[in-house]
């Protein structure tokens, strides 16, 4: 998933569409001190997103990376030989490099290696993605959005995908054991916004307009299904007990009219949702209330407004961030703090008792959040970054939740520090997946807790952990 947080407003402008709304989308720290430096040397300003960074190029990488932006993708693994698809990537450093770790069963740490769906060539540490699947260095990105088996990322106006093509989510027509390993340039149009979704991905356009490609059966690729051909192989879900999957292989754009102002784009495992205008828009599948719509259909193919009430008369509105990416449930962050969710619930991911709400198709407050600052979903699991800088998860266990006791929760619980010691601080953004989960500090590190099977907490082990352990290799 892709963490999102409150920060300085960037404004970004499409090439050729309608202004954007100022939106919080990423945090950038400040560059590490330069020790070294003389003492009248001046600091060098942390630059905008949109803004080139004036590094020599010798120095590019000296001295620590500081990390920028991160993403988890995760998707539940139905062969028990292989486990979840668990990887995580960071935009790290003056040069805005790729780093990733964790889970490569498909390729979609995009290092040139693929597990062709085993564990042989996952990543315990990070890693930097340097080159392109043509060979050329890479580096200078904007925005990344990871889904379980297959990763994308913008570098200005471009995407690239890499990972599993068995469901089309590769722009390309989809193919068994053909895993792309290293970012593909796609496309030859202009992109301002990203997501990933289960086995889907979408774009928005810098003409406005979304498009996407991917698995489609219920509809969340914004067109009818019939437009699509049957994928060619096995896939790996048999989504809701149905056994007809179709694929597209191309870029399609929705058939409904695009929302003004698109400033966010936000993929389920099989909904799709954008953020326009402070309101959430969804389409596709609804069958565990994904649409934030009471009354829609099972899977629809025109954008729904979400709603904050059974009898729709409150659209949720002020939303400044979204997160989901990959399950079945959404949470959107709202301007001033408070946390409000929908969807499946039926580990508590909405934050209520799921005893009593299995599943809810409206928006409604998380309990005891307040001031958040910062969001994060995974299947099953949802985090936020409260306004202390600390961090709180509700739902799936994630090893414990990271405070060494508490499996489940549907009430928010603190995540503690390093080896139980007080609580993880100084925190700007929170990535969970679906059983560990990351977390990346104003300064720049990143740090993980839960399961390690894959390497996804990147501390070089294979050992799983209930408390916090730094990333290495950054």
């Amino acid at each position: 998933m892709v963490a999102l947080l409150a920060a300085p407003p960037l404004a970004l402008f499409a090439c050729d569409g309608p202004p954007r709304e100022d939106v919080p989308r990423f945090y950038f720290p400040p560059d590490a001190p330069d020790e070294d430096a003389l003492p009248d040397a001046p600091a060098r300003p942390d630059a905008p997103l949109d803004a080139p960074v004036d590094v020599d190029a010798a120095d590019a990488d000296a001295g620590p990376v500081v990390a920028r932006v991160i993403a988890t993708g995760s998707g539940e693994q139905p062969d028990p030989g292989v486990g979840n698809g668990d990887h995580t990537c960071v935009i790290s450093g003056a040069t805005r490099s790729l780093y990733c770790w964790g889970a490569n069963d498909h390729g979609q740490i995009g290092d040139g290696t693929t597990g062709l769906g085993t564990t042989a060539s996952d990543v315990d540490s990070a890693k930097k993605i340097a080159l392109d699947e043509t060979g050329l260095a890479i580096d200078g990105f904007d925005e990344i959005a990871l889904a379980g088996w297959h990763s994308c990322a913008r570098k200005g106006s471009d995407l690239f995908c890499w990972g599993q093509r068995l469901s089309g989510a590769q722009a390309e027509p989809p193919a068994l054991n053909a895993d792309r390993t290293r970012p593909r340039a796609i496309g030859n149009f202009d992109v301002t916004r990203i997501g990933a979704g289960g086995p889907h991905g979408c774009a928005l356009k810098s003409n406005g307009k979304i498009a996407c490609f991917g698995h489609s059966t219920f509809n969340e690729l914004g067109r009818p299904n019939a437009d699509d051909v049957a994928c060619t192989a096995p896939f790996f879900h048999d989504y809701n007990a149905n056994a007809t999957h179709v694929c597209s292989g191309t870029l399609v754009e929705v058939m409904f009219a695009t929302p003004a102002n698109v400033a966010e784009l936000m993929l389920g495992e099989v909904h799709s949702c954008a953020r326009a205008g402070g309101r959430v828009h969804c389409w596709g599948s609804n069958v565990s209330g994904e649409l934030g719509r009471p009354g829609a259909g099972n899977a629809e193919l025109n954008a729904q407004t979400v709603v904050t009430d059974p009898a729709l008369l409150t659209a949720l509105d002020n939303v400044i961030a979204l997160a989901g990416d990959g399950g079945k449930h959404t949470c959107a962050l709202r301007q001033g703090g408070a946390v409000f969710c929908w969807g499946k619930n039926d580990v508590g991911q909405l934050g209520t008792d799921p005893a009593l709400i299995v599943q809810r198709g409206h928006a409604a407050a998380v309990p005891g959040i307040a001031g958040a600052t910062a969001i994060g979903v995974a299947e099953g699991v949802s985090c936020a970054v409260r306004s202390d800088a600390t961090v709180a998860c509700w739902g799936a266990d994630l090893a414990a939740l990271g405070d060494g006791g508490v499996g489940q929760s549907f009430t928010p619980v603190a995540i503690k520090g390093p080896l139980g010691v007080g609580l993880l601080t100084d925190v700007a953004a929170v990535a969970p997946g679906v059983h560990h989960a990351c977390a990346l500090k104003k300064n720049g590190t990143v740090w993980c807790w839960g399961k390690n099977d894959r390497g996804q907490l990147g501390n070089g082990t294979k050992l799983d952990s209930a408390f916090p352990v730094q990333v290495v290799g950054l």
